[in-house]
């Protein structure tokens, strides 16, 4: 399968000067910050695709782990725990004793960052190693600072570290001043060429720029939209309903503000067709979202989240 991202090459060409860096024996950091279903997590599913020839390490923040101490940092560094019994013995006891692998008091951070720093880079010198940190704001508080820590000292390591944020969300401050960009919405015409895209059929021209304004240039509420209307109402043969299918609920809970939605409540989906990629996003949106997710992956042009 052949991936290609929607309108966005320059987000690609920062991502592929991070790998650059780490494959050339440097470092880098890029923070990647957006609304929800702006294309975040598709565009770390880029740089993972493009990192075959390197280590790559994982971790996806999740809500319910928030307070669990190190359990991101955990999840991130299991790849590389072989090298444990070669760190120092302060950092390896800190490391231990944050991960519940050893009895002690609790651990000193600076020790568990250093520690964190050590594993990452020694594994490094064997083969280039990409980490990759997805909705960063939903990390356990001590792992998004250790990750912090651990990115603003690297230097000629080979290493390079991709974050994503959620736009407005604050506990991933500490990462605040990585060097970071901002993903925007999709110009009219990439999300025209989206929209008819999901919908498999020609989209009549009044009701497409209906979609397209209430999208805002969402990749995930133009797939919704596309995919909730029927094949009538795309094509101008039925009215549409006012509001549209969600009544502005596919807005809202892409980041434009819905108090509403419970944030437990996401999906996250991937759509492609033979030979291309379109970009995938997570919502947080009301129960009738969640069902009528579910149902997608009963066409073979959908998939798991």
């Amino acid at each position: 399968m052949v991936l290609v991202l929607v309108d966005r090459t320059v987000e690609a060409e920062a991502i592929e000067r991070v790998l650059a860096a780490a494959r050339d024996g440097l470092s880098a950091v890029l923070v990647l910050r957006g609304e929800s279903g702006i294309g975040k997590t598709a565009l770390l599913d880029h740089a993972v695709e493009n990192a075959s020839d390197m280590q790559v390490a994982r971790v996806t923040g999740v809500e319910s782990e928030m307070d669990l101490g190190f359990a991101g940092l955990h999840q991130l560094l299991i790849p590389f725990l072989g090298g444990l019994e070669r760190l120092p013995v302060p950092q390896r006891e800190a490391l231990q004793a944050a991960f519940g692998m050893a009895a002690g008091p609790a651990p000193d951070r600076f020790l568990v960052g250093l520690a964190a720093l050590t594993l990452i880079t020694d594994a490094a010198v064997d083969r280039p190693v990409v980490c990759v940190i997805d909705d960063a704001q939903w990390l356990d508080r001590v792992s998004v600072e250790v990750l912090g820590f651990v990115a603003r000292r690297l230097f000629a390591d080979r290493v390079g570290m991709l974050f994503s944020v959620r736009e407005g969300e604050r506990r991933a401050v500490v990462l605040e001043r990585l060097p970071e960009l901002t993903i925007d919405a999709l110009p009219e015409e990439a999300a025209g060429e989206l929209l008819a895209d999901a919908a498999g059929h020609p989209v009549d021209q009044q009701t497409g720029a209906r979609i397209l304004t209430e999208a805002a240039g969402n990749p995930l509420a133009l797939v919704e939209f596309a995919h909730e209307l029927s094949g009538a109402e795309l094509g101008g043969a039925a009215a549409l309903s006012r509001p549209l299918r969600f009544g502005g609920g596919c807005r809202d809970c892409t980041g434009r503000g819905c108090g509403r939605c419970p944030s437990r409540r996401r999906c996250c989906c991937w759509w492609w067709r033979p030979t291309s990629w379109a970009i995938p996003g997570r919502c947080g949106g009301p129960p009738g979202t969640w069902r009528s997710i579910r149902r997608w992956p009963s066409c073979p042009r959908w998939s798991g989240w």
